[in-house]
């Protein structure tokens, strides 16, 4: 398979209180540097919320989808333990996007290292202690104790899970993996070119920090049932063409995706699923 940067992300309608404590947060990041071992996929970017998580990946689609949907597994199955099981797996979505461009990637990863902010978040995203942006165009720091060194009964303690890591791994004072073991840092540095491209980025448009915040939203584009969706497409197409939708041009689904989009809250992925047109496409031609 040909490998890709994925935005990989859960929604935070579906598990309201993911992460809630500091030992929580470090098992997450824990769990998704084993998942990154395992799956054989790159980290160039992560940021985990109280309700969600941000992932930009590079691998093949397969690893990358798998991935994440192994880390969010791993992590409401230790959540599950401890808190009567507040959650099912079947009722929580992760996406993965295949970014395309190179204008998109790092439009993307700027979007994901500055989501703190955009929870409210009153300091600069490096000091956001669960992301990654702490190691972008940083001093490097080599600080933290070897996990080999350490007994079983400790890592469970401190790390909250226990997985067999590369012996040369460390973990930082409060247990998590250092970051550097595990994300690509240097190879964001490398995409944005200089510090100056970096910061530039930081800087989005309102417009396009609303757009990425819709694209992330499942509110937004899965606020009907695929079969509700489907069942309202079919009565409109008939009534506006007189035929159901496999029997209308792509021209006409994309009138279609129009007229729905404007009368109801459906998002874009969804719309493309179901009439079945490229979401590249449509994206780019609906509001």
């Amino acid at each position: 398979m040909d490998k890709g940067y994925y935005h990989v992300y859960s929604f935070g309608e579906d598990t309201p209180k993911l992460l809630t404590n500091e030992r929580e947060f470090v098992m997450a990041i824990n769990i998704l540097a084993f998942c990154a071992i395992k799956f054989n996929v790159k980290v160039m970017v992560f940021t985990f919320m109280n309700s969600h998580f941000h992932l930009v990946l590079y691998g093949d689609e397969d690893s990358c989808r798998r991935c994440g949907e192994e880390l969010m597994r791993r992590l409401l199955r230790k959540i599950n333990a401890a808190r009567e099981k507040p959650y099912l797996f079947e009722n929580v979505s992760v996406s993965s996007d295949l970014i395309t461009g190179r204008e998109e990637l790092l439009g993307v990863m700027a979007y994901d290292i500055r989501n703190p902010i955009e929870a409210g978040f009153p300091m600069d995203p490096r000091f956001y202690q669960w992301g990654s942006a702490s190691l972008y165009f940083a001093p490097r720091s080599s600080e933290g104790t070897l996990i080999s060194g350490m007994r079983t009964r400790e890592k469970q303690s401190r790390m909250g899970v226990y997985y067999d890591y590369p012996e040369d791994w460390t973990v930082s004072g409060n247990g998590a993996v250092s970051y550097r073991h595990f994300v690509d840092y240097q190879g964001v540095e490398a995409l944005y070119g200089s510090v100056k491209a970096y910061i530039a980025f930081m800087y989005m448009k309102k417009d396009m920090i609303l757009k990425m915040n819709m694209r992330c939203s499942k509110t937004d584009f899965e606020a009907m049932p695929d079969l509700e969706l489907t069942a309202a497409a079919e009565d409109l197409s008939r009534k506006m063409y007189g035929v159901g939708v496999k029997s209308i041009d792509p021209v006409r689904k994309i009138n279609l995706a129009q007229k729905i989009r404007a009368s109801r809250l459906a998002g874009v992925k969804q719309l493309a699923r179901i009439l079945e047109l490229d979401f590249r496409m449509l994206e780019s031609v609906l509001p």
